[in-house]
């Protein structure tokens, strides 16, 4: 339903000639009246004035089951594996059956190399602060001028890292608060292609998002849809910044690392079952490295900065 700022602004912009009116808009912009913003961020990713010798890449997708990984749902993804030679596997996010199997503390386990019982954050509810040190912190402590950015649409996800962020050099650490994958996908292919990161988070939501509006079971057409949709996402982020040369020309040697925070059973997760507490897990070394051992969740953060190192 049309609002009465809408109904007035409508009135007011089909007497402009075009180039006031795009005056206008780019004012009311401005002043987010519009919500044209592109959402939060902490921190800049501003062009690197040259490329990291080594960089490593996460890319989350958020509540994929290990079976919705298939050449009926996943081509990309599941070609991408064989090309290299490798196969997929899979984790255990809740340690055991020790660990909830929400978003918030899978996500923080990857980002700090430990368990919810190190780091506090047990559920989506958990406010913080993160207890331990991120991996983008520990990455500043080694190397002093490196360079990370964290991409999520997801809120909670954001809040809690974003607190962690604002004690590092804001020019070269940045968390993007985005719209929807669309969005970070649009900002994976310009900012973060330019600035070039040594670490980089990618967070993918949108099968999450289609199993809690269905079933989180890869013949549900909804989840279905969103894995393969998710799939092409990827494809086009690996041909145009993953297994590219930088904005710079240069390419990087690039660790890449697929994986979920948990899948589901019904339209939700949380709990122990098998379908729940399992995750895939894909890692791609670059050419001429030797593969990178990831076991656990946990495994992640440590093996991204020992990589960089």
């Amino acid at each position: 339903m049309m609002n009465l700022f809408s109904g007035a602004f409508l009135a007011l912009t089909a007497s402009l000639t075009p180039r006031s009116g795009l005056k206008l808009l780019v004012a009311l912009c401005a002043m987010s009246l519009l919500g044209c913003s592109p959402g939060d961020e902490v921190g800049q990713c501003k062009a690197a004035p040259q490329v990291p010798d080594r960089q490593v890449v996460i890319i989350g997708i958020d509540g994929l089951r290990t079976d919705a990984v298939s050449p009926a749902l996943t081509p990309f993804l599941f070609q991408l594996a064989e090309s290299q030679g490798l196969a997929w596997g899979r984790v255990d996010v809740s340690n055991g059956r020790t660990q909830q199997t929400y978003s918030a503390p899978g996500w923080i386990s990857v980002l700090t190399s430990s368990w919810a019982s190190a780091h506090g954050i047990v559920d989506n509810s958990s406010k913080g602060p993160i207890k331990v040190q991120t991996v983008f912190e520990r990455l500043q402590s080694r190397k002093a001028d490196s360079r990370s950015v964290l991409i999520t649409s997801w809120r909670p996800l954001y809040d809690l890292v974003e607190g962690r962020l604002r004690a590092l050099p804001e020019i070269r650490h940045a968390a993007f608060l985005r719209d929807d994958d669309a969005a970070i996908e649009h900002e994976v292919l310009t900012t973060w292609r330019a600035c070039q990161p040594d670490l980089a988070f990618i967070h993918l939501d949108a099968v999450d998002q289609a199993g809690h509006n269905g079933s989180f079971d890869p013949s549900d057409p909804g989840y279905a849809a969103a894995v393969r949709a998710t799939d092409s996402r990827i494809r086009r982020l690996w041909e145009n910044a993953f297994a590219s040369p930088s904005a710079q020309g240069a390419l990087p040697h690039r660790l890449v690392v697929f994986v979920s925070d948990h899948g589901g059973t019904g339209n939700g997760h949380g709990h122990y079952s098998e379908a729940e507490r399992w995750a895939p897990l894909l890692v791609i070394s670059p050419s001429g490295h030797p593969a990178v051992n990831i076991r656990n969740l946990v495994d992640i953060g440590q093996a991204s900065l020992d990589f960089i190192q």
